[in-house]
């Protein structure tokens, strides 16, 4: 019963939520109470079930990683809820917003659940779409672009995945996706199935090069719109990469170097290009970019082989949720300045110096568990460059670090308000808080094979107050942080942009609208070109009357015409039709 309240419960929220009128708080209890289901499948281990009436018979289960990302999906969703209710309240389409945000919310439910292709392909595609409603809310012209430009990746995102998945269940002969990776380990086309699927659900993830709707669509979207965007949603592009990738039963080192190398391009060159913009939910939508580049990294790991899946899925699972919680934190964060004075800022700028530190992996956070495990299993893989990778992994710490105190930089500028704020607009954000990073090193989730693995014999504390791993995740932090500090201290060296970004958010879009605009000129010339020779030539049909009136051409024509009725001339064609038709059809 558990399985369907998950999905249910959340339907009913978007439709209930929905008819509220506006100025209430409601709203935010009603999405909390729809996310119980899942935070429990999320702590409590519950056996699977089977709908032989749900699609082509549906089976709803979940496995370790599945477990972790559905926590994760489960605080985030009542976290932004609850915000939503004081957030919205006065919103005209409220009642819009909430419908969308209920509908997305089941959808990502859904496919976490759902262990075979034909559910899981639904879910995503609902929360794939309704999502659109989120991003389009306020109807501005930027949130109307971003929308269209989501829409449209979504849809070619779709037809790729929807590809992959069919070739996968073919291949497999089942619908179940556990089915699914060992089949594609040993079929000859398993790594084009793989690849169609790495683009399809690369589009979720925000991979190079199909990631320039996401810095428009996150900051288009209000505060927990974007918190689940990124924190939670973003995350189903990597469950999907996870039901296809055969990690610990085959080595394909191509397409293992592809996703490493794609994962470092993001990891790096999204963190730099997020310190030309202005907007801070910009310049968090950039992190993100480069935050899914190294969960990228850590399943191109796997694809060389020698690395158990039952290790490596669940550290990817882990490095999820820190993110995950972190960056939901920061975007919720965003709407803070604004409206916090007094003395609740200082819990406001401690709780965003939180954030900041879990995400770049800092001493003493879920962070800095997360990115030693990248670091392990890195440094004991195969793959060819992974000491060059190593390197890159903690060039990568401090490039996050100068993005994220750039990103503090920014919010630093907005003015407080008079007053102090309402306690019910900060407790989702500090309920958030503390729900964060830490659990990836609760014992409700960390499999006890992969602390075993990492830690040895010493146990999960010893690690983390064990000072050379902390001295090896503070250096590269404090390197950012003094760069960013050197760089606002002096005027000469102080280069940010202060009121318009530097390079264009969706940088790759940009390139993408020139080509298409170039494109259209040239075509529009050549029609041009075209419509003025005809017009030259006074019409087609003025050409074929003026041959026709032709002397010539009526003499040629009726010696034809006289050759076409002698009989020889007839048997001849005839005989050849039906020798050429018998030929074909014996």
């Amino acid at each position: 019963m558990i399985w369907f309240l998950t999905i249910v419960l959340p339907l009913l929220a978007a439709i209930l939520a929905a008819s509220l009128p506006a100025g209430r708080r409601w709203t935010g209890l009603i999405f909390v109470s729809a996310t119980m289901p899942a935070l429990w499948l999320g702590l409590v281990e519950v056996s699977g079930v089977s709908a032989q009436w749900f699609l082509l018979e549906g089976h709803f289960s979940l496995d370790t990683p599945r477990r972790i990302i559905l926590l994760l999906t489960g605080i985030l969703w009542a976290a932004a809820g609850l915000f939503t209710g004081s957030y919205l309240k006065d919103d005209a389409r409220r009642g819009e917003f909430s419908f969308y945000f209920g509908a997305a919310m089941a959808g990502n439910f859904g496919l976490l659940i759902s262990a075979e292709v034909a559910s899981f392909y639904t879910f995503f595609a609902l929360m794939t779409f309704s999502s659109y409603g989120l991003v389009i809310h306020t109807r501005t012209p930027s949130a109307r672009q971003a929308a269209r430009i989501y829409v449209v990746m979504a849809i070619i995102g779709e037809l790729f995945l929807i590809t992959a998945l069919y070739l996968a269940v073919q291949s497999s002969g089942s619908m179940l996706l556990a089915d699914i990776p060992p089949a594609l380990a040993e079929a000859p086309n398993g790594p084009f199935i793989f690849l169609l699927g790495l683009i399809g659900f690369g589009v979720k993830v925000g991979a190079i090069p199909l990631y320039f709707w996401l810095p428009l669509a996150h900051p288009a979207a209000p505060a927990p719109a974007s918190a689940v965007l990124s924190g939670a949603m973003i995350k189903a592009g990597l469950v999907g990469w996870m039901h296809l990738a055969p990690v610990g039963l085959v080595e394909w080192s191509s397409m293992s170097l592809l996703m490493v190398s794609l994962g470092f391009a993001a990891a790096l060159g999204a963190a730099i290009y997020g310190l030309t913009q202005v907007d801070p939910k910009t310049n968090l939508a950039y992190s993100s970019i480069s935050q899914m580049g190294v969960m990228t990294v850590l399943l191109g790991i796997g694809l060389y082989g020698g690395i158990p899946a039952g290790l490596l899925l669940p550290a990817i699972a882990l490095y999820a949720f820190n993110h995950g919680t972190a960056k939901a934190l920061l975007f919720m964060g965003t709407a803070l300045p604004a409206k916090i004075g007094g003395s609740w800022r200082i819990l406001m700028w401690a709780g965003l110096g939180i954030g900041v530190l879990a995400i770049a992996g800092g001493p003493l956070t879920g962070g800095l568990w997360t990115k030693y495990l990248v670091k392990t299993f890195l440094g004991e893989s195969s793959l060819p460059g992974a000491k060059t990778f190593l390197l890159l992994l903690t060039l990568s710490a401090v490039t996050t670090t100068l993005l994220l105190s750039r990103f503090l930089h920014l919010l630093h500028k907005i003015k407080a308000p008079s007053g102090n704020v309402s306690p019910a607009f900060l407790l989702p954000w500090v309920l958030l808080l503390l729900a964060g990073g830490w659990w990836t090193m609760s014992p409700a989730l960390l499999p006890t094979e992969l602390m075993s693995y990492i830690t040895k014999e010493k146990g999960i504390m010893a690690f983390f107050w064990n000072l050379f791993t902390n001295w090896s995740a503070l250096w590269p932090i404090t390197t950012g942080a003094i760069v960013m500090a050197f760089t606002l201290k002096f005027a000469f060296f102080n280069r940010w942009p202060a009121k318009k970004p530097l390079l264009p958010p969706g940088d790759f879009l940009h390139i993408i609208i020139m080509l298409g605009n170039l494109f259209a000129k040239l075509l529009q010339k050549a029609i041009s070109l075209l419509d003025s020779g005809m017009k030259s030539l006074q019409g087609p049909e003025k050409i074929f009357y003026r041959l026709s009136d032709d002397k010539r051409t009526s003499q040629i024509s009726a010696s034809a015409e006289s050759l076409l009725r002698r009989w020889e001339f007839a048997g001849i064609g005839f005989f050849i039709f039906f020798l050429t038709l018998f030929l074909l059809l014996r």
